[in-house]
């Protein structure tokens, strides 16, 4: 990451989040609710990522539905750096919150130890996450440099700490100090996949992103937009162990809008487990055709929550604390 800023010595005490602005807030008498999330990760495609964020952002101030941006610390310096811009407007926009999310070569990933963490002791663990989480890292080789980088380069650049960060590991005890980390850097959330969370349910000292059901919408392309939608809503209703209120979490990335895979998956995973990497690997683009699908279920989805404002509230994850803290 040349060109980003020291990190010899971090602090873990970053800006305070911005305030819910009160034209986009959840109306109490719902009982469902939307998390559309976006995930950035697309370092191979950059120009396609930025142009495809920028519409997005666009969509959801026209509609006035929030959005949960989630940024790797890679995609914020190509944000920062190329499209000075755009990052101006993710950090600006009503209702755009920023949140963090973790990316192979970092060692925290699911079935992705590469550099033998679980081996290691708890101060070790620790302290490895956070110079992973306050440093860039070696796209070849996955070591941290020098530079700044991790999550509290992302606060840096936004000038808020990330509502959510987190570790995707399958090992609770490398979850647990990633989740240390943090919440000593200003995290007020996490993520958890594969299991109904309801609203307050905690881990590792977070509450946890609601979520009833993982709607994956660019699985659902070419289908009719509302009444996928309104199956996703009947499946959360009927999540095992689900109670109101109940939560549908649209998910996106990036790429899902250009490339037939995302960079991090084509380098980092396709091209293998272990350094060195090739960065210079690159997914195919979608044809014109399947980009025009893709945008049109985007679109058509979030127009149709958009319409059942009063049935149906779309919320982003300081909307979400709020609500917990209430």
């Amino acid at each position: 990451m040349a060109g980003a800023p020291s990190a010899q010595t971090p602090p873990v005490e970053t800006a305070t989040q911005p305030q819910v602005q009160p034209e986009v807030a959840a109306e109490a008498t719902v009982s469902d609710y939307v998390l559309f999330s976006i995930n950035v990760q697309d370092f191979s495609h950059p120009e396609q990522s930025a142009a495809a964020l920028d519409k997005i952002i666009s969509l959801h101030e026209t509609y006035n539905v929030p959005v949960d941006i989630y940024l790797t610390d890679v995609m914020a310096q190509i944000y920062a750096e190329q499209y000075p811009a755009l990052l101006e407007r993710l950090k600006a926009s009503p209702v755009v919150a920023v949140s963090y999310h973790v990316r192979p070569p970092r060692p925290y990933y699911n079935n992705y130890d590469w550099l033998g963490l679980s081996a290691m002791s708890a101060d070790q663990l620790y302290e490895t996450i956070l110079r992973y989480e306050t440093h860039a890292v070696d796209p070849v080789t996955g070591q941290t440099s020098d530079e700044a980088g991790g999550y509290q380069y992302v606060s840096s650049l936004i000038g808020y700490a990330p509502y959510a960060g987190s570790a995707l590991s399958d090992d609770p005890k490398i979850s647990a100090a990633a989740a240390q980390v943090f919440r000593e850097l200003g995290a007020q959330m996490t993520i958890k996949h594969g299991s109904v969370n309801n609203l307050g349910d905690t881990k590792n000292g977070l509450p946890v992103r609601p979520e009833h059901y993982d709607y994956k919408l660019y699985e659902q392309v070419g289908e009719d937009a509302a009444q996928a939608f309104e199956t996703a809503l009947t499946q959360a209703h009927d999540a095992q162990g689900a109670r109101a209120p109940y939560f549908v979490g649209v998910k996106m990335h990036d790429n899902n809008f250009f490339a037939a895979e995302s960079a991090w998956l084509t380098v980092y995973m396709n091209g293998g487990k272990r350094p060195p990497w090739n960065p210079e690997l690159k997914a195919a683009l979608l044809s014109q055709a399947g980009q025009d699908a893709m945008w049109a279920m985007y679109e058509q989805t979030v127009i149709y929550v958009a319409s059942q404002q009063g049935r149906i509230a779309p919320v982003n994850l300081p909307m979400v604390l709020d609500m917990i803290r209430k």
